[in-house]
């Protein structure tokens, strides 16, 4: 699950043009593997109560924010022109902005509360990104966020792949510049996704415009496939079979460590 990021020390370098790019060519089918989506939205809408004009960081195909009757508009910003495109057959009377979340072109002040669910674990400067939002953030505003987190989808170890080395809790939180933000509360929840088949876990991850890599350090019975790729139907029953070890009653699960901060616009 991991987009064009690479790894120098502790500086984490991404195309942003390839996420674009993906999450675009992903857009028209999103809304089939967005069970994760719709879990942290769940837990990010329980208590809230989001007033006036709401900005949507990271928005792709779009959150029905109409059970908030104190929300008069919704700014939909997303880095993928597609995402906003299919956005806006939903929800028509969102505003759509296709931009970086590292520099939100609005008016500073002008934003009442701002919701982020699942797409900042992707930028690579979290800390420009919350400053950025801070300065469109009105005083006492909240920012109420969900990030993939560390610890996420030890399955795919499990079955020889690996995804990107996601932030932890505290290195998340710690982004928040003290002198702008009062972070409320910062917490890690579980949460899991049951699939009925190895493909349809698979493609749940390319689904949402992301992708993920063989890991060089599994078991030698994975090895091969690690180092040469899938090279035809026996290497792919074996993954099968090592899927079907991981089933529980619900399905094939694939787990998420997701970070849920609240925050308020000092």
């Amino acid at each position: 699950m991991k987009p064009e990021v690479v790894n120098h020390g502790k500086t984490r370098i991404v195309d942003n043009s390839v996420i674009a790019e993906r999450f675009s060519a992903a857009a028209k089918t999103y809304h089939r593997h967005n069970c994760l989506q719709q879990l942290s939205r769940d837990a990010l809408f329980n208590g809230i109560k989001p007033t006036g004009t709401l900005l949507d960081i990271g928005a792709g195909p779009g959150t029905d924010f109409s059970q908030f009757a104190d929300v008069s508009s919704v700014i939909a910003l997303d880095i993928a022109e597609g995402m906003l495109e299919q956005l806006k057959k939903t929800y028509p009377n969102y505003e759509t902005l296709c931009a970086d979340a590292k520099s939100i072109p609005l008016p500073e002040n002008s934003i009442d509360s701002v919701y982020s669910n699942l797409a900042l674990q992707w930028c690579d400067d979290l800390s420009q990104s919350f400053h950025s939002t801070a300065k469109v953030l009105k005083p006492s505003g909240e920012y109420h966020l969900a990030m993939v987190a560390q610890g996420s989808l030890p399955e795919l170890t499990q079955l020889g792949f690996r995804a990107n080395e996601f932030r932890a809790l505290p290195e998340i939180s710690s982004q928040f510049d003290a002198q702008e933000w009062q972070v409320f509360s910062s917490t890690l929840e579980p949460m899991t996704v049951y699939f009925d088949d190895l493909k349809s876990l698979l493609y749940s991850i390319k689904g949402v415009g992301a992708s993920i890599h063989a890991d060089a350090k599994v078991s030698s019975q994975s090895r091969s496939m690690v180092n040469h790729g899938i090279r035809g139907r026996g290497d792919w029953v074996k993954l099968i079979e090592q899927a079907e070890r991981l089933r529980t009653p619900q399905g094939i699960p694939l787990t998420y460590q997701i970070a849920l901060i609240r925050a308020v616009k000092r």
